[in-house]
């Protein structure tokens, strides 16, 4: 299997999925945004994994990329790849499913639980998290679900955590990818965008909750494994 990822930002790499998916014998390949652009053949990826970066969904004018990348993506999702959006990639994905993204009430800065639904506990995929977990957020935008879409998880002001579409396209608006070896170096990167606000932690705040890393990827090890599994 192959995986192809998209990358926005320097340090906001596969991280785990990279480890996982080394430990398979997959191989992966990159389109750097923050660099040059190129995008691969259809026929030569089997999952689509779309990462964090600081821009917004809406930045087109500043990023203009950036629609092409959705347009990429809505065609990826029409042929039927496995498609897994991170944070901004979370955006993307629904922007290419037709859904509005737009600012959240207030930014979610920071380790902060979600809460998983009925349906997540039902569901075959999803059914691996626990009712919450402590997660890492950075974000200042959100989005709607795409029509057709299950939402599977949300936070105390974030309605829309987590999404699944069909058998293969799924969301996760929270970090569940930054491992205990690079979260340091994750944390000092994002630092610039920290702001103040009641679910705004700062760069010292969120290393006491550093080793919460560790859990998050054992049970995405499981959570991938599932989607791989459905995707055969």
């Amino acid at each position: 299997m192959h995986i192809h990822y998209f990358q926005h930002d320097h340090f906001e790499d596969l991280g785990y999925i990279g480890e996982w998916a080394s430990r398979q014998g997959f191989t992966t390949s990159v389109t750097r945004f923050d660099l040059d652009p190129e995008f691969p053949l259809f026929d030569d990826f089997d999952w689509l994994i779309v990462l964090g970066g600081k821009m917004s969904v809406n930045d087109t004018q500043l990023f203009p990329w950036l629609e092409k990348e959705i347009a990429f993506i809505r065609e990826a999702i029409k042929r039927g790849k496995t498609v897994l959006g991170i944070c901004l990639g979370a955006q993307l994905v629904a922007s290419a499913a037709g859904a509005e993204v737009l600012k959240n009430a207030e930014p979610e800065m920071g380790f902060w639980p979600v809460y998983f639904s009925s349906d997540a506990s039902k569901d075959i995929v999803f059914r691996h998290f626990p009712s919450s977990l402590m997660v890492l957020h950075v974000h200042f935008d959100t989005f709607d679900l795409p029509e057709g879409s299950v939402n599977m998880a949300g936070s105390a002001i974030t309605e829309n955590q987590a999404f699944r579409l069909g058998n293969s396209v799924f969301g996760f608006q929270f970090h569940f990818e930054v491992t205990p070896g690079n979260v340091i170096q994750f944390i000092h990167e994002i630092e610039p965008e920290l702001v103040e606000g009641r679910y705004s932690q700062t760069a010292a705040q969120m290393l006491e909750y550093t080793d919460q890393c560790m859990k998050n990827n054992q049970i995405f090890e499981k959570v991938l494994e599932e989607i791989q599994l459905i995707s055969k």
